[in-house]
């Protein structure tokens, strides 16, 4: 019997190993065609290639956690999992799924065998395998999302795997494909089980929706504790890196950015978008730097400085992604240190006489100091290391003074530990701002209570850049009361930045947007979802933007939206339809515009706005879209918002009209983003002639204060602009009433909740830093607002100036037909002569009138 068995597990592992084979065999066959699927997100387990190691799958083979072999008809295998549910039995078992056919014939045999591996025979890994090749479509296979769940539900009630679990409460939570019922409550029920296995998403998840009540109770205590969890990974995974830790991930790429956001350059974004927004191509920035690199002046350095900064750091873009290059960056910047550290440059003089040069030299210095400790390009040479840091150092470097505190430290390159020596370089990088000289400072102070002030003091100097390691200090010091009083949502935003930010194992955002540049929206769409759910902003954001422009919402958005938004297309042609039906898709839209705007994206807030005001994933509500942009406006200061409610409050809809309410929002977009003048000012136009219309033929106007005609320097002050929200508009004060409501239903409680879900999101601290570059700041507006202009000589100047236009007309039509009689004078003329005189007729001689170049026709009066 164990000679029978031990050949029964024989057989198995040789099938898993024949399915994995034919896998990757069949994934080199085809490799052009398999860019986006051969990249697929992992969730935490191993990838396919990681089977072909035979010794892994002989120790996953015999490890023994289960039984290999389907146990008889008589015997009922013990539920590992207490997830186990009556309707999971019934219709997740897949006792004997079928083999369906694929036309890649090495495919369709490795399916087969894994299907074999992992349902007959109960192998976790192959069903987890072949789960995530129905889920993410893998190795040319039709993605099935029906057999996913089934085979994932299979392996979470089986085994109590934390990753299957993790991925049944996502589908239970989303709804994903219309495999199952939306059920908040089996989505907690799953994913709590599966953060009790460790797994990072499912913390997140969980630390998300605590905190924002999502499918449960709102819990700061609850959030606090999932987001502390997956921090503490994060940090170790910092801290586990090479010398000075490891090279944070890139910055999550937000599709909106390649567009100039989400209405396109110009129109989004809170203030007045910068001509900077839209960055260059970084392919041009790159050629004109390196022309200018050739030289051999100062000019030369800072390019070649630039240039080797970019090469080390590496640049993902909207546009175009520039992958590290340390063999580049090591060029470029020993060009800078060679000519600066030539043993010729009096230094104390460079100081004073070329401080930019000095600057350059000092940071080359110091990152090819880095490189050498960390191996970064070169060999491990920790006394070289030593010489550049040292280098940088004598020309004041921050980089290179903490460094070499960390050095001391440490007692690396042969240097004896030394605290004091150490405490003397952190402190002097620390006074010239250096973020992780800092943090090395405020771990020293941390370390005494009775200093622990200046610990987070200089915590919080650093967090103030998202300094990862300061962050994560600043949360457990709000967490465990380290010389400021506990608070639970200081500490649950801090630790959710540190897990979002420092993600190094999970491909879900580099993959989701390769998908997304290789036109596979669906994968893209599925990966930001999981996102999403796990509370990323950027997910979110990515996620509803893919169905705004995918789906054929509304002719309404379809001309709101960008200028590159693809044309309206048939539901049943979209990308998108296997993932739910067209409405329930336009739900989630505003589900996750609704959650990225509650996380602090503005263009999301207005989105909302549009999507009640047009009934797109919901019913039409106007009051609702007045609310959402009266927040994005007075809190989040977008100009389009405001452009909305000027529109809103001329033609009465969703609030009274009042053309004085609608000008000063007319206005105060316009002084907020000047580069709306020519929409603004054609609104201002119609408005005004709306006015005088109603004016005179007595009809309604909204406020009577009198004021229509101020005129306005500047928009925006808080005599000028109207609060709406408050109840201060000048008919809203008349109309309110005692519960806090106005006639048209506005919960004043509902929007207090949003301003202050926004401004809670605003920055890490919870409030606007006016230091902090990072963080969207409303613009200074002035205080002086003209008013009481007289109405009478509004009009006499308006009439005078259109009697001038008119002048003007006649004046030009008169002259335009006595220089068409003298040109055809001038030929009269002319033929005369050329019958006299024939000869060769040369053009452009002064007094042709036909001459290249003249403009006479052009110019009033000719």
């Amino acid at each position: 019997m164990a000679r029978k068995t031990a050949w029964k597990r024989a057989l198995l592992g040789c099938t898993v190993l024949l399915a994995v084979s034919l896998l990757a065999n069949a994934d080199l066959v085809d490799q052009d065609n398999l860019n986006v699927e051969s990249n697929q997100p992992n969730l935490g387990v191993e990838k396919f290639n990681d089977y072909t190691k035979a010794h892994e799958k002989i120790e996953n083979v015999t490890q023994g956690f289960m039984s290999f072999f389907r146990p008889a008809p008589s015997v009922t295998p013990a539920a590992s999992s207490s997830t186990t549910t009556k309707e999971s039995e019934e219709s997740q078992e897949p006792t004997k799924a079928p083999t369906k056919r694929h036309r890649d014939p090495t495919v369709a045999k490795a399916i087969e065998l894994l299907q074999l591996a992992g349902i007959e025979y109960e192998n976790d890994d192959a069903l987890w395998t072949l789960a995530n090749i129905h889920f993410h479509g893998q190795y040319k296979a039709k993605r099935d999302l029906s057999q996913a769940f089934d085979m994932y539900a299979t392996l979470a009630d089986r085994s109590g795997n934390a990753s299957a679990q993790q991925m049944v409460g996502f589908m239970y939570s989303t709804g994903l494909g219309n495999v199952v019922q939306r059920d908040e409550a089996k989505a907690m029920l799953y994913t709590t089980f599966a953060a009790r296995g460790n797994n990072t998403a499912a913390e997140l998840t969980l630390g998300y929706k605590y905190m924002l009540g999502i499918g449960a109770k709102k819990s700061c205590q609850d959030s606090v504790i999932y987001y502390k969890r997956a921090a503490d990974k994060a940090y170790a995974d910092f801290m586990s890196g090479p010398p000075l830790g490891r090279t944070m991930p890139p910055i999550k790429i937000r599709l909106t950015d390649g567009e100039g956001g989400t209405y396109g350059a110009g129109a989004s974004g809170p203030g007045d978008p910068s001509p900077n927004v839209i960055a260059s191509d970084i392919k041009d920035f790159i050629e004109f730097h390196r022309y200018i690199a050739d030289g051999d002046n100062p000019q030369a350095r800072a390019a070649q400085s630039q240039l080797g900064s970019l090469y080390y750091t590496g640049n993902a873009g909207p546009r175009t992604t520039i992958p590290r290059d340390y063999k580049e960056a090591a060029r470029f910047l020993r060009m800078v240190t060679d000519a600066f550290f030539n043993g010729k440059t009096n230094i104390a003089e460079a100081k004073e006489q070329r401080p930019k040069e000095v600057e350059d030299a000092g940071i080359a210095a110091a990152l090819l100091g880095k490189m050498y400790w960390r191996g970064e390009g070169f060999e491990v040479d920790e006394l070289q290391a030593l010489n550049w840091f040292e280098k940088g150092a004598s020309v004041d470097n921050p980089t290179a003074l903490n460094a070499l505190g960390t050095m001391y430290m440490m007692g690396a390159a042969g240097l004896p530990v030394d605290h004091e020596t150490a405490i003397k370089y952190f402190k002097a990088a620390a006074d010239l701002k250096h973020q992780d000289a800092q943090v090395n400072m405020g771990l020293i102070y941390l370390d005494n209570p009775k200093h622990h002030l200046l610990a987070f003091k200089n915590f919080h100097d650093a967090a103030q850049f998202q300094n990862f390691q300061a962050v994560y200090h600043l949360g457990e010091m709000y967490f465990y009361g380290y010389g400021v009083s506990k608070k639970c949502d200081e500490a649950a935003r801090y630790f959710k930045y540190v897990a979002e930010r420092g993600d190094w194992g999970d491909t879900l955002f580099p993959d989701s947007y390769d998908a997304y540049q290789a036109g596979d929206l669906e994968y893209a769409a599925i990966g930001y979802l999981q996102a999403a759910e796990r509370g990323f902003e950027v997910g979110q954001s990515n996620f509803a933007y893919i169905l705004d422009r995918e789906l054929p919402t509304s002719h309404y958005l379809a001309s709101l939206t960008s200028p590159s938004r693809t044309a309206l297309v048939a539901i049943s042609d979209s990308a998108l339809v296997s993932l739910g039906t067209p409405s329930r898709l336009l739900e989630m839209a505003l589900v996750y515009w609704t959650r990225s705007a509650n996380l602090g994206d503005v263009d999301a807030r207005v989105k909302m706005g549009d999507y009640y005001f047009a009934g797109i994933g919901t019913e039409v509500d106007y009051k609702k879209a007045t609310a959402c942009y009266e927040v994005a406006a007075e809190v989040e200061n977008s100009a389009m918002a405001m452009w909305n409610l000027g529109w809103m409050h001329e033609n009465g809809i969703g609030v009274a009209k009042d053309y004085e309410v609608a000008k000063r929002w007319y206005d105060r977009s316009l002084a907020t983003n000047q580069g709306a003048l020519l929409p603004v000012s054609l609104s201002l136009l119609k408005l005004n002639v709306r006015y005088i219309w109603s004016y005179l033929t007595g009809g309604e106007t909204g406020s009577e204060s009198g004021s229509f005609w101020s005129i306005n320097g500047k928009s925006g002050s808080s005599d000028s602009t109207p609060d709406l929200s408050s109840g201060n508009s000048p008919k809203s004060r008349e109309k309110q009433t005692g519960d806090g409501r106005d006639p048209d239903g506005i919960s004043q409680n509902e929007i207090e909740k949003w301003k202050n879900q926004r401004k809670a999101a605003a920055g890490l601290d919870g409030e606007l830093d006016e230091s902090d570059p990072f963080q969207h700041r409303q613009r200074d507006l002035d205080e002086d607002y003209l008013e009481e202009d007289d109405l009478l000589e509004t009009i006499v100047i308006v009439l005078l100036c259109l009697a001038v236009g008119y002048l003007m007309y006649i004046r030009q039509f008169r002259f335009a037909n006595q220089g068409q009689q003298q040109n055809q004078n001038q030929d009269q003329n002319q033929n005369q002569n050329n019958h006299q005189n024939p000869g060769p007729v040369v053009e452009g001689l002064p007094g042709d009138p036909h001459a290249p170049g003249r403009y006479a026709y052009f110019a009033a009066g000719g």
